[in-house]
């Protein structure tokens, strides 16, 4: 239990950027938002290494890691690049932001139920998906910004094989030691 506790930190930690972001976007502190996102990232990046690193991987770990991502890459964004740029958009920008959402929310339920064990993903990783959501709010016009976002929200719940990176860590690991 006590291995347990250091990743799990780093876990809320990125759930508590998540929802820094959102409240920083209604103070319309939107450079602020982004800030959040991207440490929400960092934390993202270090919880799940943290746990194999000290041998503490957990259902719990994995749901709530998942929980956290919905908050931090899910909901954050949406809300920040509906509030930034679709909302002048009205109700489509409004549909378009709850799409986002949803494959967000979609995306990481089918990872954890029938994905975590193989050694690529299926469908574009929610991190990934705020990150090209990110950088299409700030350089493509409202427009455009609605077709990129539905192309990133199919591209969650598609069959596109991407690498797994934490996964191919992990084989290196156990075929190094092995010999």
């Amino acid at each position: 239990m006590p291995n347990q506790l250091l990743p799990t930190m780093l876990t809320l930690c990125n759930f508590a950027c998540g929802l820094s972001a959102i409240y920083a976007v209604f103070e319309q502190k939107f450079v602020v938002a982004i800030l959040c996102i991207g440490l929400g990232l960092f934390f993202d990046a270090f919880d799940g290494w943290t746990a194999r690193k000290l041998n503490a991987v957990s259902a719990f770990g994995k749901e709530l890691d998942s929980l956290s991502d919905i908050m931090t890459f899910g909901v954050a964004p949406a809300i920040l690049v509906y509030e930034f740029m679709l909302k002048q958009l009205g109700p489509i920008g409004l549909s378009v932001a709850l799409l986002y959402s949803i494959g967000a929310v979609l995306r990481l339920a089918r990872f954890n139920a029938a994905q975590s064990h193989l050694p690529t993903f299926i469908g574009l990783p929610v991190p990934g998906a705020a990150i090209g959501l990110l950088l299409s709010a700030f350089f493509l016009p409202p427009w455009l910004l609605v077709v990129s976002t539905c192309l990133l929200s199919w591209l969650m719940v598609s069959r596109i094989r991407i690498p797994h990176f934490k996964k191919i860590e992990v084989y290196e690991e156990e075929a190094h030691s092995a010999h």
